[in-house]
């Protein structure tokens, strides 16, 4: 197959890119690259992140491509399908999933704007023939390669295979460990969430953003050893699914059941976020404002997210979840066993009091004003590599080293740089108040893609 791959890139004269380097990933995310000066090898630039993934062939094209997908309703599929020319605009280089339907699988191709069923292996290996754009290796080398446990990253002269003693060192692309709860992965090693940040550029409007948030404003984590602090999750297996009723956003809602318990532990506050992930299917089931009906075994929420930990798809676009930036709350959330352990391998969800009408993958959703100074929701920020940690202690340090490596994302509006945490007993409040030390003028924020409005 890649053979063929390189002789299609002659017959239909694919030109080597020659976009500069600094900006190569960003121009391409989305697109299919095949190396034309190699064996044809065939390579998906990912539009979250703008990293890129090995295609090996169809089938693993095929599955690569649909675990990187993104929700979207069968009414917007329709309108996709009809040439609508601002959902095409907003989902260039997108796989969408139909999840009203049966989860069928669709590209947009940034080559020639056509979107294309992905039925099976054969349709991806067609889609990749028609859609594949010829790149330079020397430009191949410029955009990072994501962590892959399945498909192998091929040789290459640029690319060698890896030795016991490697002659240059890789940069950290994903985390080493990813996050698990019981018996399940929160998330894939290359997911947005466990993906290590700290080489990623600095946006163009750091500043802007990190100002409008707070400059002397401090971090300050949202949890402690107090009990009613923090967002509690629940754990369950064999659970009976019951029913749910959305009494406010439904119709941006996974309708369910849900496997929830009826004295499952909810969040205080007027938030009510109610977590659950069941270890049977390793899904994480989310509700906003959680209520037990007292005369059923169902749930009243305002609104709830479906998610799966295995591929971590993302939420139709525009749509919110048990969160106003359409993301997952608790991959977000620092534990205080990972904690314990020595290390945090994920970014951690923070709050803004304002933001703006718009939003970077993998949020999928706005909560805010026609404001460009303010933050949009999924901005990822860390915080400055030479911002000096070496005085705090204990858990304070595991969670600022975690916010250099793997950053902030921003998941809702509320108190500036508050950071949210798992109610644990085991958590160190004079260890935690450390962190308070830390202003916002110590963060920065990150190139992840664009704002989308």
């Amino acid at each position: 197959m890649r053979k063929s791959f390189f002789l299609l890139a002659l017959a239909l004269g694919l030109a080597p890119l020659a976009t500069q380097a600094a900006s190569l990933s960003d121009t391409l995310r989305g697109s299919v690259l095949l190396q034309v000066e190699s064996h044809g090898e065939a390579w998906y630039v990912l539009p979250t992140t703008g990293q890129r993934i090995y295609l090996k062939d169809g089938n693993a094209a095929y599955q690569l491509m649909r675990s990187h997908g993104l929700g979207i309703t069968s009414a917007n599929l329709q309108k996709l399908l009809a040439g609508n020319a601002a959902l095409k605009k907003q989902l260039r280089g997108q796989i969408v999933l139909n999840v009203q339907s049966h989860g069928e699988a669709y590209y947009l191709c940034p080559k020639n704007n056509a979107v294309s069923y992905i039925k099976d292996g054969a349709a991806a290996y067609s889609i990749m023939r028609s859609c594949g754009l010829g790149i330079k290796t020397s430009d191949l080398d410029s955009i990072s390669v994501a962590q892959q446990s399945a498909t192998p990253v091929p040789a290459t002269p640029n690319n060698p295979a890896p030795t016991s003693q490697p002659s240059t060192p890789t940069p950290p692309i994903a985390s080493s460990s990813v996050p698990m709860i019981s018996s399940c992965q929160i998330f894939p090693a290359n997911n947005p969430w466990n993906t290590d940040i700290s080489t990623y550029p600095v946006r163009s409007d750091s500043a802007t953003f990190t100002s409008s948030i707070g400059l002397t404003s401090h971090l300050h984590p949202d949890f402690g050893a107090d009990q009613s602090y923090g967002i509690p999750f629940n754990v369950v297996t064999n659970q009976p699914m019951v029913p749910i009723t959305f009494d406010a956003y439904g119709d941006e809602s996974d309708l369910g059941p849900y496997p929830i318990p009826a004295n499952a532990k909810v969040e205080s506050g007027s938030d009510a976020h109610v977590l659950v992930v069941d270890t049977n299917s390793c899904k994480l089931y989310e509700l906003y404002d959680g209520r037990k009906e007292s005369s059923t075994s169902g749930w009243v929420a305002q609104s709830g997210a479906i998610w799966d930990l295995k591929t971590g798809a993302l939420r139709p676009a525009g749509w919110t979840s048990a969160d106003a930036a359409g993301l997952p709350i608790l991959p977000g959330l620092v534990r205080a066993d990972e904690v314990l352990s020595g290390h945090v391998n994920h970014a951690i969800r923070f709050t803004a009091s304002r933001s703006q009408n718009g939003y970077i993958l993998p949020a999928t959703h706005q909560a805010g004003s026609n404001n460009p100074a303010l933050p949009p929701m999924g901005l990822r920020v860390r915080l400055k590599a030479n911002y000096d940690i070496s005085q705090l202690t204990g858990q304070a340090k595991i969670i600022a080293q975690a916010m250099k490596t793997y950053g902030m994302i921003l998941a809702d509006n509320g108190s500036n740089w508050f950071f949210q945490g798992a109610t644990d007993p085991r958590w160190n409040d004079d260890q935690l108040n450390e962190l308070k030390s830390i202003p916002g003028s110590a963060f920065e924020a990150v190139d992840t893609g664009a704002i989308v409005k």
